[in-house]
This record gives structure tokens, C-alpha cells and sequence, in this order.
């Protein structure tokens, strides 16, 4: 059985995908691990790490929108405002 070492514990890699996602960029999130966990890893590794453990994308068909729901907009479809 091959075990694979990680340099960064799971619980680590879990919070910067966290903050990731929330919304920070990749180098705001390698600060933010260092000033709250004195865990210095660069803006790479985590963006490896995003790359690793993104949910893959399900395909499926695409559904059409059958109405829409507007309010107060003016818009354009052709030659007629709606």
C-alpha cells in the first residue's frame, strides 16, 4: 500500500479552499493561512489545490428558459421594445 505524503494537513488544504471560494484570490488566501495559521504555502500550491479537489462539472442538457420575469426594464428584441 503506497501512502502519499502531504506537507499541508487535510484540515489546511479544507480552510483555503474555503476562503477560495468565498471569494479571495489564491495570493490573499496564502496570506491569510500565514497570519492565521503560521502555514506559509505559495499562491501555486493552493491554486493546485483548487485544481485537485474542484468538483468536476456535471454534463447535462442544457434546459431553456420558458419565461422570464422583468421588472421595470425596457428592453430591445428586434425592432420592438417590450
Amino acid at each position: 500500500m503506497i501512502i502519499k505524503r502531504n506537507r499541508t494537513p487535510s484540515s489546511y488544504i479544507g480552510r483555503a479552499l474555503y476562503l477560495y471560494f468565498l471569494g479571495l484570490s489564491t495570493r490573499n488566501v496564502a496570506k491569510a493561512m500565514f497570519c492565521f495559521r503560521k502555514v506559509k504555502r505559495s499562491h501555486v500550491a493552493i491554486w493546485k489545490w483548487i485544481q485537485k479537489y474542484h468538483p468536476r462539472k456535471i454534463l447535462s442538457k442544457r434546459k431553456r428558459i420558458s419565461e422570464f420575469i422583468i421588472d421595470e426594464t425596457l428592453l430591445k428584441v428586434g425592432f420592438e421594445f417590450i
